[in-house]
């Protein structure tokens, strides 16, 4: 980046201006022994704050939207690609021999391997599912559950890197036998920021003594914008959240 250029509002300059983002070491048992990095063939998901993107939402004014909950946990994707299956946490794929792993565990308790390889077949394309484990073990089990499960908020082709419409996402998570994370509502969106945070308020539709982390807003239909090759897609953090866990 040179001194006196002009750069437009919403540009990603993170590795311009050397911005890491921190993120707490995940306990062994959580993740298991790594088999590599996290694909490049996988597009990582890390939702941009609404604060940052008042702009964005004055050029999508009337568009309609999906608000889903945001739910605290660990990351997981698994994925069939090339006649191969895979599972990962947040940064690294894992090695499906470690049952020791709660990825491991939610792979095999659901069937991912055959069950993905089956919707690929039917789909015609390799695909990735990404999503939540939460439960026993997972950021303090907020929710209060018995056992440690998986809620899934994107479908990914991965012949185009690009995220499944709403309306399809949620058709390939039931064929999978999974659960999507909770669905909120749908908004045409006429909204300040501020009003989206205030949405975001409340409780979790998981356990309704525990306060939700917040949500996040899709469009029906997936699409980009044009100023920055950036997918549509935002979050809003309860602040009553953060306070109570101090985050």
């Amino acid at each position: 980046m040179r001194g006196g250029d002009s750069i437009l509002i919403g540009t990603e300059v993170t590795t311009e201006l050397g911005i890491v983002k921190w993120e707490p070491p995940i306990p062994a048992g959580m993740v298991g022994k790594i088999k590599g990095p996290f694909p490049d063939f996988v597009p990582k998901t890390d939702e941009i704050r609404i604060q940052l993107l008042a702009d964005v939402l004055e050029r999508h004014r009337g568009k309609e939207f999906v608000v889903t909950e945001k739910l605290d946990g660990s990351s997981f994707t698994a994925f069939h690609y090339e006649l191969g299956f895979g599972i990962c946490s947040r940064n690294q794929w894992i090695d499906e021999t470690d049952t020791s792993s709660k990825c491991v565990t939610i792979a095999r308790s659901f069937q991912l391997r055959e069950k993905l390889a089956e919707t690929t077949a039917r789909l015609g394309f390799d695909f990735a599912i990404q999503g939540e484990m939460i439960g026993p073990g997972i950021e303090g089990n907020k929710y209060k559950l018995d056992f440690v499960t998986l809620r899934v908020f994107n479908v990914v082709n991965l012949a185009t890197r690009k995220l499944l419409d709403f309306e399809q996402t949620y058709e390939v998570i039931r064929s999978l036998g999974l659960s999507p994370v909770p669905f909120l509502e749908k908004l045409t969106l006429n909204h300040t920021v501020d009003e989206l945070i205030e949405v975001a308020e409340g409780k979790s539709v998981l356990n309704e003594s525990t306060l939700r982390e917040g949500i996040v807003l899709r469009p029906t239909v997936e699409s980009y914008e044009e100023e920055t090759s950036r997918r549509l897609s935002f979050k809003a953090i309860n602040p009553a959240f953060l306070i109570n866990y101090e985050e």
